[in-house]
């Protein structure tokens, strides 16, 4: 029966070409809208660390000193910390992981010099690597030892290292960083998170995540002249600094990180903060109350507005626009569905059911969603290439996947069904006999 459906649906479309092509195009259009800001939204939305990130927390205090230049309160939560404090709450090993860091940029070359890149990457303290889930192809993350003595080494990505060795496995090799050498100890797979969370207070770029490409410890990194990419706020009297400058003891500039993963960890992780802070706060250290807060990371994505709001302002926008094709769609269906109210008497008449009247005309509507949608594929390319020409922060999330066809597909049917309901139920209510003696 459904075959039968198809077959007639088919001949009806192609009674009336240009009324089909009205309707296919209008759906076209609004889905084709739709998909674009649902594609971008899509890739700045969720967790930029599925099934990690979700249960890590950044740590927020009010850690300025009687040397710090500003005294005004602050209004917003703070996130970076002296590496003193960050130390401190990292050695304390209270939650499940923890760390420190903050994001460098580095010329990292051969020892020959023959070779050489500029990449960004993080410079850390603690188990990063390890709490981050940053998948390891060869090697291993640094251990405490190195750590504590400031050992020279460090973990690239596999990109770069076939890049300056033309080899993925560039453990035990040497690399020139700043103005020392590192050994390589461990190369990961290419990482990144979805959307941009470390660091949001260093980075007002797009908010989408980048490839971190080295790691290394803090301690060797500023031993050896490798310095983060923002060095914070100093305190007065410090050392002038400059771009990627390593005179960083008097400045606030890391952040620290910790891997809660339930909420009775959650609880005891808050309460030791607020004691370690109000105990620098009553030593004298911390001039201002320390106001300690934990923040989950969509929490703390949301209270920065990593996400521009016109993102989500574009989805409803595409998705008023798709209800305003629906209801155009529906009215054009209904004047050609009603067009053909003789012969559904007739068929009415000779035995067919107000259920088989029904899903034929259901069908037909479903075809031209389905027809709607493939229009819709070309339209959302194009939409989506048009974004990324536009000079906003997420233009590069504006890329087609193999998911948001499936979305799309699915989308393009549900929309022809649910425009034909209406049209399909008035069609098979009218009673047969009238429509038969009319004719």
């Amino acid at each position: 029966m459904f075959a039968y459906y198809l077959e007639l649906a088919w001949r009806r479309c192609r009674q009336n070409v240009s009324m089909m092509l009205l309707v296919v195009l209008t759906m076209a259009i609004g889905i084709a809208s739709c998909m674009t800001a649902t594609t971008i939204f899509a890739a700045l939305s969720g967790e930029p660390l599925p099934g990690i990130s979700d249960h890590l927390y950044v740590v927020t205090m009010d850690s300025r000193t009687q040397g710090d230049a500003d005294d005004e309160p602050y209004a917003k939560p703070q996130s970076l910390l002296n590496l003193r404090d960050a130390k401190a709450l990292v050695d304390a090993h209270r939650a499940d992981g923890q760390f420190a860091q903050a994001q460098s940029l580095a010329q990292v070359s051969t020892t020959d010099g023959k070779q050489s890149d500029r990449v960004v990457g993080i410079i850390g303290y603690g188990s990063l690597l390890t709490t981050l889930g940053v998948p390891f192809r060869y090697g291993r993350p640094w251990s405490e030892a190195e750590q504590a003595a400031h050992a020279p080494v460090v973990v690239i990505d596999a990109k770069l290292a076939e890049r300056l060795f033309g080899t993925s496995n560039a453990v035990g090799r040497s690399v020139s960083m700043g103005t020392g050498t590192f050994r390589v100890i461990g190369v990961t797979a290419p990482w990144k998170s979805r959307t941009q969370f470390l660091g949001l207070t260093q980075n007002a770029g797009s908010p989408l995540g980048q490839d971190m490409r080295f790691f290394v410890p803090v301690g060797a990194a500023l031993d050896n002249g490798v310095g983060p990419l923002n060095s914070g706020k100093c305190a007065k009297g410090a050392p002038v600094v400059n771009f990627q400058s390593t005179n960083v003891a008097q400045c606030r500039w890391i952040e620290t990180w910790v891997s809660l993963r339930t909420p009775a960890h959650v609880t005891t992780y808050r309460d030791f903060l607020a004691r370690y802070a109000q105990a620098q706060h009553q030593a004298g250290r911390y001039v201002h109350p320390p106001q300690a807060k934990l923040f989950v990371t969509q929490a703390w994505m949301d209270r920065l507005k990593a996400i521009p709001g016109d993102v989500g302002l574009n989805v409803m926008l595409a998705g008023g626009f798709l209800l305003l094709c629906m209801v155009n769609v529906a009215g054009l269906l209904a004047a050609r569905f009603l067009r053909r109210q003789g012969h559904v008497a007739i068929r009415r008449a000779l035995g067919a059911s107000r259920r088989h009247v029904f899903m034929q005309h259901l069908v037909e509507a479903g075809v031209l969603g389905v027809a709607g949608g493939l229009l819709a594929l070309p339209l959302t390319l194009l939409g989506l290439w048009v974004v990324r020409m536009q000079p906003v922060a997420y233009a590069e999330a504006a890329r087609f996947s193999p998911g948001a066809f499936a979305v799309l597909a699915a989308l393009s049917l549900l929309v022809g069904l649910v425009v034909g309901i209406l049209p399909a139920w008035r069609v098979c209510r009218q009673p047969p006999a009238l429509q038969i003696k009319v004719a």
